[in-house]
């Protein structure tokens, strides 16, 4: 039986990311995973958009069974959100404990250049675009976003966004659900889904027993089946 020590307070990790939600994927009630998939697939392509109507609001609001505001505010934590399913989880507030983004100067950054240099047809790598927004950012005298930082927003784009803009709209159109909504998923690994959890137990060393820290649970789980495809354990925070 492994000997653990419980604390309450989190380990803290010299980065520019947020904390790691206590809850994830793996603690999920079924329900609660259904609903957040089921808005994930309504709320994504909304939050896209530049505007949203309030015709687009009311119909997503209708399939949802929710109001117009809170549409709003599931587009809002979409756009402000990891780009997961567990962005849209109910009962979670947008910008609250465990979750955390970059200073909104810095977001906008991210965001204007992903439009005017990433999403172009000279296909800029990832490298390339970081040195881009990491200028683009001394020179506003603003903080630099890690290099994952800037992955993960760009993990967050509208795959078919990305494609049409990069590749043309003939490469895109293989990734064009019916009616403008994304691909159902109806199969395993369709789609799998990468989530966080921070583990409620110290690890401490095993000469002095002195606490190192609280460590972190990443699983890969297939959308479809729910199934744990792998697993790692570390005590460096994922980088978001």
């Amino acid at each position: 039986m492994l000997n653990t020590r419980v604390h309450q307070s989190e380990v803290s990790m010299a980065t520019d990311t947020p904390r790691i939600p206590e809850q994830g994927v793996a603690t999920l009630p079924d329900e609660a995973w259904e609903r957040a998939r089921r808005r994930a697939e309504i709320i994504s392509p909304l939050a896209q958009s530049e505007t949203v109507g309030h015709e687009a609001a009311d119909m997503a609001a209708q399939a949802l069974g929710l109001s117009r505001r809170q549409v709003y505010v599931l587009i809002r934590r979409a756009r402000q959100g990891s780009g997961l399913v567990t962005d849209l989880v109910p009962g979670q507030s947008g910008g609250g404990k465990g979750k955390g983004r970059l200073p909104e100067p810095v977001e906008r950054v991210i965001h204007e250049l992903l439009q005017k240099r990433f999403l172009t047809k000279q296909k800029r790598s990832l490298a390339a675009f970081h040195r881009e927004v990491t200028q683009v950012c001394k020179a506003q005298k603003l903080r630099v976003p890690a290099r994952n930082t800037v992955a993960l927003r760009i993990a967050s784009l509208d795959p078919r966004k990305v494609i049409r803009r990069r590749e043309g709209q003939d490469a895109a159109r293989d990734l064009q659900g019916v009616g403008g909504e994304p691909p159902a998923v109806t199969a395993p690994l369709e789609q799998v889904q990468i989530d966080h959890t921070v583990i409620d137990l110290i690890v401490v060393d095993d000469r002095d027993r002195q606490p190192i820290g609280r460590p972190y649970l990443t699983l890969a789980i297939d959308v479809f089946t729910r199934c744990v495809l792998g697993m790692v354990v570390t005590l460096e925070a994922p980088s978001a």
